[in-house]
């Protein structure tokens, strides 16, 4: 049986180019799944607070791979990164 997306939690914001406009945030969901609530048209991450650990990462990719999670996995690893 597979779990229902039920309840987030957040557990990182997404600054912008300046570092310190809030752009985001990325969503915990109950099944592991992450998920970002966008709060302006900007789409560009300069930085994410906290960093997101390997584990939840690991934990999102083997529940469902898709664009969200890429993005912040490659965001994880190499900078700035913009999800279209």
């Amino acid at each position: 049986m597979k779990t229902r997306k039920e309840e987030a939690t957040p557990i990182a914001r997404l600054l912008g180019e300046d570092g310190t406009l809030t752009i985001g945030w990325v969503y915990q969901w109950n099944t592991s799944e992450l998920s970002i609530l966008w709060i302006t048209g900007d789409r560009t991450i300069a930085h994410i607070d906290p960093p997101l650990c390997p584990e939840t990462l690991a934990r999102a990719k083997s529940v469902t791979t898709d664009s969200v999670t890429e993005l912040l996995g490659t965001f994880s690893t190499a900078g700035s990164a913009t999800l279209d």
